[in-house]
């Protein structure tokens, strides 16, 4: 299954011209689509002959004006296999009751050839059976398919709530907060999402407030997932979109607590949360408490069209299949886009910094050693650190502590835009300037280290 992203598809009527095939021995069908719903279609074609040269990609054009091509920076196109033969896949990310066009596409040595233009259009989103959920979960209770959950105040969850594949939950402002020995089990598939939304959002089980086009959801339209408690909260194949409204100076989408560091975010899509200038607003805010991905496992998950995505533990080992950018749009990513890392002590063990997709950002001093026994800091190819978001950030290199660095690393400021991005998300406002933070410092030694790798410190 692939998801669709129509962020760069431009709504008009120009038409786009069809590119001449190269080799008029090259020649692709488009297939009719079929199991077309409200946001779902099986899109494919077939290469018929390769006109004596193989078929080094194929696949298929999507527009919402005809003829679409692989060249259009208006258009999406998707690689769908090489060679002969019939070809499709499944896709989804469409909008409900819209029309598209899609063509079928191969090239060789000898060009590239196109199908027929085929337009289609989704179902109606329909209706679902609305359920107001407005008490507590207190016992056992499952949420299932079909149903769209309506919540509009903060539900408490102190027993476990299981949330069928399919499921759609709107919030109107609300939260639904994990405490004491509650639990949620909500458990997606890749063709069947659980969907956190927006009271607002009709794309997802229609017009659930009854209000037609008047609203259209927006960041903030509801307040946090809270994780404060149970163990193995399990979340796969979830959206949860549109959530960061200010809950006490916390603007996140998922925001973790004291007791709820236990468990599975897999294959999530973590999109449009609302942003804010204080410290604790991140989509994702994991903490202190996510330290150990063991106990705190988050796999497979992207995050775009959010301010600040993720912050935790700088003991916690993120996973590098873990993406800050839309799956299906590459140019759409987070407005500051980083990891961001707070320190709560001297702490043994090992920690591996392998994201080079994205710098990692220390809000505060990084003690990479010390009294809590003998650490290993593992640096992976092509890492960024950047410092100085606040005062005093520094690298400490304790007396119990191996440092393992690969190359292209790189430690600088954080208004340092030339590597890992523009970090701080304020364009060209601010440049880097030495002493933006405080440096490498070698307890062993009891001296600063300078490099030609470590920028813009203070020593």
């Amino acid at each position: 299954m692939k998801r669709i992203s129509f962020a760069l598809l431009l709504i008009g009527s120009m038409i786009t011209a069809c590119t001449k095939t190269d080799s008029p021995e090259l020649t692709v069908t488009t297939a009719t689509p079929t199991n077309v719903t409200e946001t779902e279609a099986t899109l494919g074609g077939n290469v018929t002959n390769d006109g004596g040269s193989t078929v080094t990609q194929r696949g298929i054009c999507l527009s919402d004006v005809a003829n679409p091509t692989i060249d259009d920076p208006n258009d999406v196109s998707f690689d769908i296999g090489t060679g002969l033969g019939a070809f499709s896949d499944n896709f989804n990310g469409f909008e409900p009751n819209a029309t598209y066009h899609v063509r079928a596409f191969a090239k060789n040595a000898n060009g590239v050839a196109y199908g027929a233009d085929i337009a289609f259009t989704t179902t109606t989103s329909a209706d679902c059976n609305v359920v107001n959920v407005s008490s507590n979960i207190t016992t056992a209770t499952t949420w299932t398919a079909g149903n769209v959950y309506v919540v509009s105040s903060f539900i408490a969850i102190t027993s476990t709530l299981t949330i069928e594949s399919g499921v759609v939950v709107k919030l109107d402002g609300g939260r639904l907060a994990v405490n004491g020995s509650g639990k949620i089990l909500a458990n997606g598939t890749a063709s069947n999402r659980i969907i956190f939304t927006s009271i607002a959002d009709d794309t997802h089980c229609g017009d659930t407030n009854g209000d037609g086009a008047a609203t259209t959801p927006q960041k903030g339209d509801w307040t946090s997932i809270y994780l404060n408690g149970g163990t193995n909260n399990t979340f796969t194949y979830c959206d949860i979109l549109y959530a960061g409204k200010n809950d006490g100076g916390y603007y996140n989408a998922v925001l973790i607590s004291v007791s709820g560091a236990s468990f599975n975010f897999d294959n999530c899509v973590i999109a449009h949360t609302l942003s804010s200038s204080t410290s604790s607003a991140y989509a994702f805010h994991g903490g202190t408490y996510m330290q150990d991905n063991t106990v705190s496992r988050f796999t497979n998950n992207a995050f775009y069209d959010n301010d600040r995505p993720i912050f935790f533990n700088s003991y916690y080992t993120f996973n590098t299949n873990n993406i800050f950018h839309n799956p299906d749009n590459v140019n759409e990513k987070n407005a500051r886009n980083a990891i961001f890392l707070t320190d709560n002590g001297n702490l043994g063990g090992t920690v591996t910094y392998n994201v080079s997709e994205v710098p990692y950002v220390f809000t505060g001093s990084f003690y990479s050693g010390g009294s809590g026994g003998v650490r290993t800091v593992n640096i992976g190819n092509n890492v960024i650190f950047k410092f100085g978001l606040s005062s005093g950030a520094i690298i400490d290199k304790g007396t119990n502590n191996i440092i393992n660095t690969g190359s292209g690393v790189f430690f600088t400021s954080y208004k340092d835009d030339a590597h890992g991005g523009d970090s701080n998300g304020d364009g060209n406002a601010s440049s880097p300037a030495n002493g933006d933070w405080d440096g490498f410092y070698n307890q062993v030694g009891t001296a600063y280290l300078n490099a030609s790798n470590i920028l813009y410190d203070s020593h």
